[in-house]
């Protein structure tokens, strides 16, 4: 039945999926997630993923302070294979959330989706820790 499908597909529907599964190439979990490290030089954050599949791990960095205050910022995906520079997106506050406040952003790659989300953790110190979740799938229209 796949094999119809896909003879059905238009041959540049059939590049976007290549590509897609390309980039994607590794992720076997629907979701990742590390804890976002504080350079002390900038006032930008990074994690490191690591992916299953091939040992490679993908690098998120955040630009400006995260803080409860913060409405927006900006967030890079590095390392994700066959891509020459790295994913941007914006992440904004999500409305739908009363308490805690967190940031949510999405990255089209047309049919694959990447979301990445922060979510603020208060430690025995009482300093915000962010945790970064990376999730991925495929649009289902595919």
């Amino acid at each position: 039945m796949t094999q119809a499908n896909d003879l059905n597909k238009s041959p540049f529907k059939k590049l976007k999926l290549e590509a897609a599964n390309l980039i994607l190439a590794g992720f076997r979990r629907p979701a990742y997630a590390s804890v976002l490290q504080r350079h002390t030089k900038q006032s930008t954050y990074a994690c490191d993923l690591l992916l299953d599949a091939i040992g490679r791990k993908i690098q998120v960095k955040v630009g400006g302070s995260l803080s409860e205050n913060q409405m927006c910022c900006s967030a890079a995906v590095h390392g994700l294979p066959h891509l020459i520079s790295p994913l941007t997106l914006d992440l904004i506050q999500e409305s739908s959330a009363s308490f805690p406040r967190y940031l949510v952003g999405e990255i089209a790659l047309n049919p694959a989706r990447l979301r990445l989300t922060l979510l603020p953790f208060l430690g025995k110190s009482d300093d915000r820790t962010w945790v970064c979740i990376l999730e991925h799938w495929m649009d289902e229209a595919c």
